[in-house]
């Protein structure tokens, strides 16, 4: 007889992970995450108030396709690309900051200004080459559904 259902635990990096498989009526199975202790919803409501994202693709004639993604941690300001921390000088500019770094042949401009409503604090933007990119969605990213019955 197998065991179908209890928890696993698992660990990425340091963060440690929880997969428990309950039972449904009607011969069925739930599956539950917990991260670092919290439930998955939970966890993605923590990381989207701490970090902004943006994904950028550099379609380069010189080199190959490039995928960034960009990540600013609120609270520390360290910005970070495809996971590798980057010490940048900001530089303070008319209503707010400025940081300048460059990946290929493509310069980014994380810029943070006031909104102006103290409710909503400090906006964060980022231009490459001088367009704005549009900011990513965490939640939606970290919901998006994933089967490992799919092949490639």
């Amino acid at each position: 007889m197998f065991k179908l259902v209890g928890e696993d635990t698992f660990h990425i990096d340091q963060t440690r992970c929880i997969i428990r498989v309950d039972p449904a009526p009607g011969f069925k199975y739930e599956y539950s995450l917990y991260i670092d202790g919290k439930s998955h919803e939970q966890y993605t409501e923590d990381i989207t108030r701490q970090y902004r994202l943006w994904l950028y693709t550099c379609d380069s004639e010189a080199e190959a396709r490039q995928e960034y993604r960009i990540m600013l941690k609120l609270d520390t300001l360290s910005l970070y690309v495809n996971d590798e921390l980057r010490t940048e000088e900001s530089v303070f500019v008319h209503g707010g900051t400025d940081t300048k770094f460059l990946l290929q042949d493509t310069e980014f401009v994380l810029q943070a200004r006031s909104s102006g409503n103290k409710h909503d604090g400090i906006v964060h933007t980022l231009l490459a080459n001088g367009v704005p990119v549009p900011e990513a969605k965490i939640q939606e990213i970290m919901q998006e559904p994933v089967s490992i019955l799919q092949g490639n």
